[in-house]
Order: C-alpha cells, then sequence, then structure tokens
C-alpha cells in the first residue's frame, strides 16, 4: 500500500472515531438534558400539585406555604378583575397585573385572600404545569403555570377562573418553592347563575345508555395490541327523519343503536324497530341522515368498526329499508364520516375516515402515527350506489381520523376536506375542481400536529371565509413534549435498531418542522386550535382567544348559541384516567 494512501486511511478512521466520539458525546448531553428536563417536570407537578390541593380546601397558608420563606419579588402587581362583558346573566373578566412594587409572602398571603374571600366552595382547585420555560441551573427552572378555579361564591353565584402565571421555583430543603412569579396575559374569570340548563333526558323518555362493543369481547375481534379502543364509545345524531317538523334523536352504539322519534310534545319514544331499523347491530360508530337519493327526504348511512357499513333508505311515513347490499360501502374500522357534493354533479359523496387495526397494531409513535387502515372517498353514482374513488382523488391518508369535515376554505366554489388525525399531524385537502385533491395543510400553516379528535369549519371573525377549530388533547405532561424527548426518539431508534425503519417518519417531520423539533414537541400536546383563515392561510390564535383549556377534547363544533350573531363553541371533554389526575 503507497503512503498517500495509508495517510488517507488512517486520516479517514481518524475522522470516523471524531464523528463517533461527538455523536456519543451529544447523545450523553442530550440524555443529561432529558434527565434534568423529566426531574424539573415531575418536582414542578409536585409543587403546583399542593399548590392546587391547598386552593381545594381553601386553605390559604398551605398555599402560601408553596413558596419560599423569604419570598420577595421586587416586581410583583396585585391581581385584577377587569369586567369585559355582562348579558345573559353571565359576567366575564379579564385579569391585569396592577402596579408592579416589591412583594413578600405577606402580600401573596393578601392576594390570596382577596381572591377567595367571596368563595363558599370549591369543587375544582387545580394549578397545572403548562410547560418548563428554562432550567437555567440545577435545581432552577422557569415554568408557565395555569391557576384553574371552579365552584360556588357566597351569593350563590358559580365561577370559573383560569389565569395563567410564570413562575421561577427551587429546590429548598425539603422541596421546590416558588421564588417569584408573573401573571401572564390570558386569564379570565366567568361568573353566573349556573342554571341555564338541566338534564331532562330521564323525564322525555331519553332512557338510552351507551354499551361497549361486545365483539371486542370475542377471540376474532379481541383488541390484542390497542385495547384503549374497546372503550371508544359512538355519538349522536340528529335529523326530521319522519318529515314531522321536529328533530329526533339516532344514538350510535357499540353493542344496540337506538333511533328516538321526537313526539312533539317535549318527550320521545324509541321508534328503532317501527323505522325498520336493526336493534342488535355491533360496533356502530357513526350516522348520517342525509338525502342521498334527491327525494327530498333523509336516507341513513351507518359507519361501522367490526362489521360492514350499512345504507337505510328512507321510504317515508317514518319507515326505512336497508339497501346495503345494493352497492359496497366499505367495512370495518370506521370511526367517522361526512358527506359533500365534492365533484358538483348534484348529489352527496362521502368520505369514511377509518382508524387502525387494535388487533395486530398500535400507533407507531406518541407524535406521528400514518398507519391506519386508510379513508375511503365513496362517490354518488346516483339510486343509491357508491364507487371507491380514493386512489383517483388522492385522499387516503394515513393517519388515525377522528374528525373530518368539509369546507370551501378558499372560496373557489368547490368543498374542501379537512381530516384531524389522533397522534401526528392534520390534512387540509384543496379540492383542484377535476375528482382530485392536493394536500396543503403544510403550506397553508393548517397543518395543526396534536391529538386530532375533531374539526369544524365556521367564520368565527365574520369576515366572510372559514375558519377552523380542531380539538386535540391539552395535557398537564405538555413539558414532557419539549425538545429533548424527542430527540430522544431518535437516540433510541439508533440503540433499538430501528433507525431505518423509522427513518421516513423523522425526514417528513423535518420536512415539517426543519431542525426546530422544540416547537414540534411543545405543539403536539398544546391543546385545541382555532385556525384563522386569512385568503387561504391560517393562524392559530387559541391561545389568545382562550379556547385551549387542558383537558382531551373528543369532540367539538361551531355555533351561535346566545343568537348574537357570533359563532361560539362547543366542545366536549372527558377521558379515563388514572388515580392522580395530574395528566390533564
Amino acid at each position: 500500500m503507497s503512503r498517500t494512501r495509508s495517510r488517507i486511511l488512517i486520516y479517514s478512521l481518524i475522522g470516523l472515531v471524531l464523528i463517533l466520539l461527538a455523536g456519543g458525546l451529544w447523545a450523553s448531553r442530550l440524555q443529561a438534558s432529558a434527565e434534568r428536563l423529566a426531574s424539573v417536570g415531575k418536582e414542578a407537578i409536585a409543587l403546583l400539585s399542593e399548590y392546587g390541593a391547598a386552593l381545594q380546601e381553601l386553605d390559604i397558608e398551605r398555599a402560601v406555604a408553596c413558596y419560599e420563606e423569604g419570598y420577595a419579588n421586587p416586581q410583583e402587581g396585585a391581581w385584577i378583575e377587569q369586567l369585559d362583558s355582562d348579558r345573559d346573566g353571565v359576567q366575564v373578566y379579564s385579569w391585569a397585573a396592577g402596579e408592579p412594587g416589591a412583594w413578600t409572602r405577606d402580600d401573596v398571603r393578601e392576594q390570596l385572600n382577596r381572591l377567595l374571600a367571596p368563595v363558599a366552595a370549591l369543587e375544582l382547585g387545580k394549578f397545572k404545569l403548562d410547560r418548563v420555560e428554562e432550567t437555567p441551573a440545577t435545581g432552577k427552572a422557569v415554568v408557565r403555570a395555569v391557576m384553574w378555579l371552579r365552584g360556588r361564591r357566597d351569593d350563590g353565584n358559580v365561577f370559573e377562573v383560569q389565569a395563567p402565571f410564570r413562575m421561577w421555583i427551587e429546590a429548598g430543603e425539603e422541596s421546590w418553592k416558588i421564588t417569584r412569579q408573573e401573571l401572564l396575559s390570558g386569564g379570565k374569570t366567568v361568573v353566573g347563575r349556573g342554571a341555564g340548563f338541566a338534564d331532562e333526558a330521564a323525564a322525555v323518555g331519553l332512557d338510552f345508555s351507551a354499551q361497549r362493543n361486545p365483539m371486542f369481547a370475542t377471540e376474532e375481534w379481541y383488541p390484542k395490541k390497542f385495547g384503549m379502543l374497546k372503550y371508544g364509545s359512538a355519538g349522536v345524531s340528529t335529523a326530521d327523519y319522519d318529515g314531522d317538523g321536529w328533530y329526533d334523536l339516532y344514538f350510535a352504539d357499540g353493542a344496540s343503536a337506538r333511533l328516538y322519534r321526537n313526539q312533539g310534545d317535549g318527550t320521545f319514544a324509541d321508534t328503532t324497530a317501527v323505522a325498520g331499523l336493526p336493534i342488535d347491530l355491533h360496533g356502530i360508530n357513526v350516522a348520517l341522515f342525509l338525502d342521498l337519493d334527491n327525494d327530498g327526504d333523509k336516507d341513513l348511512f351507518l359507519g361501522r368498526f367490526t362489521g360492514p357499513n350499512l345504507l337505510f333508505r328512507n321510504e317515508g311515513g317514518g319507515t326505512f329499508t336497508d339497501v346495503s347490499a345494493n352497492t359496497d360501502l366499505g367495512r370495518n374500522f370506521v370511526v367517522v364520516a361526512t358527506a359533500a357534493d365534492y365533484d358538483l354533479d348534484g348529489d352527496l359523496d362521502l368520505y369514511i375516515g377509518r382508524y387502525l387495526d387494535p388487533r395486530i397494531n398500535l400507533p407507531t409513535t406518541l407524535f406521528y402515527t400514518r398507519n391506519s387502515e386508510g379513508n375511503s372517498l365513496l362517490r354518488n353514482d346516483g339510486d343509491l350506489r357508491f364507487t371507491d374513488v380514493t386512489e383517483e382523488a388522492g385522499v387516503r391518508d394515513g393517519g388515525l381520523s377522528l374528525g373530518v369535515t368539509w369546507g370551501d376554505y378558499d372560496e373557489d366554489g368547490d368543498p374542501d376536506l379537512y381530516v384531524a388525525n389522533d397522534f401526528g399531524r392534520n390534512a387540509l385537502l384543496r379540492n383542484e375542481g377535476d375528482g382530485t385533491f392536493s394536500d396543503v395543510a403544510a403550506e397553508s400553516d393548517a397543518i395543526d400536529f396534536g391529538f386530532g379528535m375533531s374539526a369544524s369549519f365556521g367564520d368565527v371573525d365574520n369576515d366572510g371565509d372559514l375558519d377552523l377549530y380542531v380539538s386535540n388533547v391539552h395535557s398537564g405532561q405538555r413539558w414532557y413534549g419539549q425538545a429533548t424527548t424527542l430527540y430522544q426518539y431518535l437516540i433510541n431508534s439508533i440503540k433499538l435498531g430501528t433507525i431505518l425503519e423509522d427513518l421516513p417518519t423523522y425526514r417528513e417531520i423535518f420536512s415539517y418542522t426543519g431542525g426546530d423539533w422544540a416547537e414540534y414537541g411543545d405543539n403536539f400536546v398544546k391543546g385545541n386550535s382555532l385556525l384563522l383563515n386569512d385568503g387561504g392561510k391560517f393562524t392559530d390564535v387559541a391561545e389568545i382567544a382562550g379556547v385551549n383549556p387542558f383537558g382531551w377534547y373528543w369532540s367539538s363544533t361551531f355555533f351561535d348559541y346566545d343568537n348574537d350573531g357570533r359563532q361560539d363553541i362547543y366542545a366536549a371533554n372527558g377521558w379515563i384516567t388514572g388515580k392522580s389526575h395530574d395528566d390533564l
């Protein structure tokens, strides 16, 4: 071997060693950073949980003990509630900080006394960790947290408070303490009678009770990989199916769906069998009432998880006929569906969203899963017959779809499609007008990384175009989705030898975010998104608008509940949790 070639080989080996050493050093530092973040997050949650528990018990001294004994903040102001609106018996106050000055623990005590003085009882008192902003040194951190109170005042009114704070915390001799705090913008207090709605379901004959899908207990359908899905329940649909001018209700269900007819006197009757609908169908997740044959009455499409989809033609007079055998409507894993005339031929077409097969698959990652069973677009060919045009239209999507909605966001005259996906990114499918769609979510800033569960189009700012509201997860573990943790996934892929398998996922994420993993990690557990449309480009204003509270929001919709000409938002929240509620 020549001397030149020997030098090249030696230099190459040295370079490789240096790269490996640098990579090892980077991984080691990243591991240390991740461990520090995890430790700080846990300590912050413990401190804030103690603070919240003290507020729950209206124990001011216990709350004050969460501050260091020598607490001295040179620039802190009183919490001031300013009335924003007073209508329909509901008062809304915004929070602001008063003139800044030097505060001690005595001032904090006085402030908490003022806040809690009118409170008769609290049903909820929490301080939630929103994110870890800095870890400047061992035993020190800057965090963002949200005070969340709900209860009844001495005057009988109910109230709710959500106010964000930045807190500087440090490790003390026995536990972490607050050394400084700053009230952030966006705090709200809502006060009202708390008697606007009353539950009268049982009194009016709506005695329906949701049940799990019994198929999940069978050998064929037992969800061996992703058992959580057996707890998933369906929803409720409303339509005037019999044309008498009153809205009726259909409860989709895992075990036995039911149709309740509105009798016009404030009561409902179970007319499932009378209307010709089966009472023993399993796994119905979707019920769409819509006129698919253009005869003026509402037909019924049923989407199922553990069986073929079904279609019932409305015969008029309050009865249906099963016409499912006339066309292929697809089968299995259906969790959501929506309809629109996407090809503008005068009849409604169906878009069906599916999840994964829980018997053999798990979500591939917590933050970017694309292993669904695939969605379907069924073109209406007339006479209640459909053709699957998914592939030619380009709308299969690979996410675990839980929310789908149509709307002409670009105002070109044809309906576009938004798909909200669990465990990953969403899609905005622009209708090109020739039977095909293009995913423009990234270029329009509507991609919304997160645990998407529902989506609704509506003109929330009354500017004439359609905005989007997407319900997601706003977890108390948001801090854990920050940069170092996501980089840990990459390192673990290398350690586990799955990097080649996972590389397409990381490459796709990189194409959307570049190297800004911190922003990506923060976004996927930040909560609901309110995407304002400005000429086809979207801006998320959820935090500014205060519409992303903590919780797991399964569904949401726009509607003008107080008839003031503006779109309000209703969001359904809930989850099965552990003994500790610190995850929510």
